[in-house]
Protein backbone atom coordinates (compact mmCIF):
# COMPACT_ATOMS: atom_id res chain seq x y z
CA UNK A 1 0.00 0.00 0.00
CA UNK A 2 1.35 3.45 -0.80
CA UNK A 3 2.31 5.67 1.92
CA UNK A 4 -0.25 8.73 0.88
CA UNK A 5 -3.36 5.89 1.32
CA UNK A 6 -1.57 4.60 4.52
CA UNK A 7 -1.56 8.32 6.31
CA UNK A 8 -5.49 8.53 5.11
CA UNK A 9 -6.19 5.48 7.25
CA UNK A 10 -4.03 6.48 9.91
CA UNK A 11 -5.95 9.59 10.21
CA UNK A 12 -9.26 7.66 9.88
CA UNK A 13 -8.25 5.16 12.78
CA UNK A 14 -7.47 8.50 14.86
CA UNK A 15 -10.68 10.45 14.08
CA UNK A 16 -12.76 7.23 14.28
CA UNK A 17 -13.72 7.89 10.67
CA UNK A 18 -15.50 4.86 8.80
CA UNK A 19 -15.42 6.50 5.45
CA UNK A 20 -13.12 8.45 2.94
CA UNK A 21 -15.95 10.84 2.46
CA UNK A 22 -15.61 11.86 6.39
CA UNK A 23 -11.69 12.85 5.63
CA UNK A 24 -12.16 14.52 2.05
CA UNK A 25 -14.48 16.57 4.37
CA UNK A 26 -11.56 17.41 6.52
CA UNK A 27 -8.83 17.54 3.73
CA UNK A 28 -8.99 21.78 1.83
CA UNK A 29 -8.83 21.24 -1.87
CA UNK A 30 -9.71 17.22 -2.13
CA UNK A 31 -13.21 15.67 -3.08
CA UNK A 32 -13.84 12.29 -3.06
CA UNK A 33 -12.34 11.37 -6.70
CA UNK A 34 -8.80 12.24 -5.35
CA UNK A 35 -8.77 9.61 -2.74
CA UNK A 36 -10.13 6.93 -4.57
CA UNK A 37 -7.07 8.22 -7.26
CA UNK A 38 -4.91 8.32 -4.29
CA UNK A 39 -6.06 4.50 -3.23
CA UNK A 40 -5.24 3.75 -6.76
CA UNK A 41 -1.83 4.82 -6.82
CA UNK A 42 -2.75 7.56 -9.35
CA UNK A 43 -2.48 10.30 -7.20
CA UNK A 44 -0.98 11.21 -3.92
CA UNK A 45 -1.60 13.43 -1.13
CA UNK A 46 -0.19 16.78 -1.60
CA UNK A 47 2.07 18.63 1.28
CA UNK A 48 -0.02 20.73 2.56
CA UNK A 49 -2.97 18.01 3.01
CA UNK A 50 0.29 16.06 4.50
CA UNK A 51 1.15 18.51 7.18
CA UNK A 52 -2.78 18.95 8.10
CA UNK A 53 -2.97 15.29 8.61
CA UNK A 54 0.22 15.30 10.52
CA UNK A 55 -0.69 18.42 12.47
CA UNK A 56 -4.36 16.79 13.58
CA UNK A 57 -2.61 13.77 14.56
CA UNK A 58 -0.14 15.69 16.23
CA UNK A 59 2.95 14.16 14.97
CA UNK A 60 6.28 15.50 13.68
CA UNK A 61 5.41 16.10 10.07
CA UNK A 62 8.85 16.36 8.54
CA UNK A 63 9.75 12.88 8.41
CA UNK A 64 5.89 12.39 6.61
CA UNK A 65 6.91 14.71 3.90
CA UNK A 66 9.97 12.75 3.13
CA UNK A 67 8.06 9.55 3.18
CA UNK A 68 5.60 11.88 0.62
CA UNK A 69 8.59 12.86 -1.26
CA UNK A 70 9.54 9.19 -1.59
CA UNK A 71 6.46 8.30 -3.18
CA UNK A 72 5.71 11.00 -5.32
CA UNK A 73 9.50 10.00 -6.64
CA UNK A 74 9.73 9.41 -10.29
CA UNK A 75 13.34 7.76 -11.19
CA UNK A 76 15.13 5.49 -8.38
CA UNK A 77 17.56 8.24 -8.42
CA UNK A 78 15.30 10.35 -6.60
CA UNK A 79 14.12 7.62 -4.55
CA UNK A 80 17.70 6.98 -3.74
CA UNK A 81 18.57 10.51 -2.80
CA UNK A 82 15.23 11.20 -0.28
CA UNK A 83 15.99 7.68 0.90
CA UNK A 84 19.56 8.89 1.87
CA UNK A 85 18.47 12.23 3.40
CA UNK A 86 16.03 10.23 5.61
CA UNK A 87 18.84 7.83 6.60
CA UNK A 88 21.00 11.14 7.35
CA UNK A 89 18.02 12.87 9.30
CA UNK A 90 17.64 9.23 11.41
CA UNK A 91 21.63 8.79 12.58
CA UNK A 92 21.36 12.20 13.40
CA UNK A 93 18.18 12.41 15.80
CA UNK A 94 20.08 8.96 17.41
CA UNK A 95 23.19 10.56 18.04
CA UNK A 96 21.38 13.85 19.48
CA UNK A 97 19.57 11.14 22.06
CA UNK A 98 22.91 9.20 22.71
CA UNK A 99 25.03 12.75 23.69
CA UNK A 100 21.54 13.62 25.53
CA UNK A 101 21.33 10.50 27.52
CA UNK A 102 24.85 10.37 27.94
CA UNK A 103 25.23 13.76 29.28
CA UNK A 104 22.29 12.86 32.03
CA UNK A 105 24.10 9.48 33.16
CA UNK A 106 26.16 9.30 35.70
CA UNK A 107 29.39 7.56 35.47
CA UNK A 108 30.68 5.18 37.99
CA UNK A 109 34.17 4.61 37.70
CA UNK A 110 37.36 4.94 39.85
CA UNK A 111 36.34 7.05 42.55
CA UNK A 112 34.31 4.62 44.36
CA UNK A 113 36.55 1.81 44.19
CA UNK A 114 38.79 4.15 46.17
CA UNK A 115 36.53 5.09 48.97
CA UNK A 116 35.61 1.47 49.48
CA UNK A 117 39.50 0.56 49.50
CA UNK A 118 40.02 2.48 52.24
Amino acid sequence: MAFSSELIDKYKEFKGYSQDKQVVADLENCIKSNISEIRKGKRHLTANQCIFICKEMGIDFKPELIQLAIERSKTKEEVSAWTEVAKKISAACVAGLLLITASFTQVQGAHLRIRYSL
